[in-house]
């Protein structure tokens, strides 16, 4: 029995295509939980794209990620953050946020692109997610001065001056409330509810690190759900990034 019927049926009702991709965050940390979930990607024959830690990155986990870079089309990286630490002395974690200006900002965002470059070479797409999806406008024009083309947070973000074009995650597939984690009724609830937006792309935002066996299973009968209807595709970030280049 497949428990996402219901988003089977959500996704007949919607009854207009959707682009979906998937955004894989804190490359850099964990790399046996990174390694199993690219392969169940590899397995499913879907793209993903890792939005990677410069500061976190070791030997190891460069050869890792460095290999699936280099095994095909599947995996993109991008950058995530510098060091993925929290810098607001009060509220909501952040790195860069409010209490960081635009020169300190700019001096982590530069050595964590050069960190990526210096690792990956020209293989790092212009797209930089923001560590907790949140940051102000002094980064997008860091971002800017840097040449990095696209910001990637999650979508009803704080508003933020921003020149930079955006490509948003909609679902969180270890979504909380109030700190305690969906059960499984309350996670396809939630996603049915996004695919019943009006949007034409849907991203998903994974975070390999706390994803076992279990949740791992789970994820594969949602996509096998998807991959049922005729109105979902599957696409990178970097290539939906090039289509509306192209337009």
């Amino acid at each position: 029995m497949n428990a996402f019927k219901d988003l089977g049926a959500a996704l007949i009702a919607r009854g207009k295509p959707v682009k979906v991709f998937f955004r894989n965050d804190d490359g850099g940390w964990a790399d046996d939980q990174l390694q199993a979930l690219c392969e169940d990607f590899a397995n499913l024959a879907l793209p993903i794209d890792i939005a990677v830690i410069p500061g976190a990155l070791s030997v190891p986990s460069i050869k890792l990620i460095d290999s699936l870079i280099n095994s095909g089309e599947r995996f993109a990286i991008h950058q995530h953050g510098y060091t993925h630490t929290n810098n607001q002395r009060e509220g909501r974690s952040c790195e860069f946020g409010s209490d960081r200006n635009y020169e300190q900002q700019h001096a982590d965002i530069a050595e964590g692109q050069k960190i990526l470059a210096d690792a990956f070479g020209s293989n790092v797409s212009p797209i930089f997610t923001p560590p907790w999806n949140r940051c102000t406008s002094d980064t997008v024009a860091v971002l800017e001065s840097l040449g990095i083309e696209y910001l990637s947070r999650i979508v009803d973000s704080d508003p933020i001056a921003n020149t930079v074009p955006e490509l948003p995650v909609t679902i969180d597939w270890l979504k909380k409330r109030k700190g305690v984690k969906l059960n499984e009724a309350e996670l396809i609830g939630y996603i049915c509810g996004q695919f019943e937006r009006d949007d034409d792309v849907i991203g998903v935002m994974l975070h390999h690190e706390h994803m076992d066996e279990d949740n791992r299973a789970r994820f594969g009968e949602f996509i096998k759900t998807l991959r049922e209807s005729r109105m979902v595709s599957f696409h990178s970030m970097t290539n939906l990034a090039f289509q509306e280049q192209s337009r």
